[in-house]
């Protein structure tokens, strides 16, 4: 896990050099900050949710219980995605006062202000993706198959570059916050294709 936590750190560094490349002035300080404020109803979730469902995941393998586990995963992507897509929509809707609330001081003026508003929905397309990941790494943890991370840590980076260097040809910044969105999707699908296959050898072991 730790493993391809650190393969996924290079994203950052690979999203600020793609921002300078658009000629956006202060476009890297830009993107970074909406998806910080994109992200922010995750860090509750991982604070309240997500280690009590890793619990009760843990529990239920060392019971070799594991429809159990399938059908508490389903149930935790289901109440995720509905709490992250409820937290988009109120995100979108109060954007432009939310963020000039928090940035509109120092050195950030009004018009960088409403760039952010505008690359923020961006981001948002990814945020119940980006739930659903979390949902399902705890699931492969707990199933002690921590091993897929570093190679799911690979997928995540390749496909960012991938995604970022397409993208941001044909939408610019706005381009690059889609990439993130759309590398949450591409992580979150292919980590629930390895969790079923998961289940099948746990119960054919």
């Amino acid at each position: 896990e730790v493993g391809g936590g650190s393969v996924t750190r290079i994203n950052p560094v690979v999203d600020q050099l793609m921002a300078g490349v658009t000629g956006v002035y202060g476009g890297g300080t830009m993107l970074k900050n909406a998806g910080d404020v994109a992200l922010l109803p995750t860090s509750l979730l991982q604070a309240s949710l997500l280690p009590v469902l890793m619990s009760h995941l843990a529990e239920d393998f060392a019971n070799r219980q594991y429809a159990l586990i399938r059908k508490t995963v389903i149930k935790a992507l289901l109440s995720v995605g509905a709490i992250l897509l409820a937290a988009s929509a109120l995100l979108y809707a109060v954007r432009y006062p939310l963020l000039r609330l928090i940035f509109l001081h120092g050195k950030m003026d009004a018009a960088g202000v409403d760039r952010m508003a505008h690359l923020l929905p961006y981001h948002l397309i990814g945020l119940a993706p980006f739930g659903a990941l979390l949902v399902l790494a705890r699931a492969h943890v707990a199933t002690k198959n921590g091993a897929i991370m570093i190679s799911m840590g690979i997928f995540n980076a390749t496909s960012n570059l991938a995604f970022n260097v397409i993208l941001s040809a044909f939408l610019g910044l706005e381009g690059l916050a889609l990439s993130t969105s759309c590398v949450h999707t591409a992580v979150a699908i292919v980590f629930w294709f390895r969790f079923e296959r998961r289940l099948k050898q746990l119960r054919t072991a």
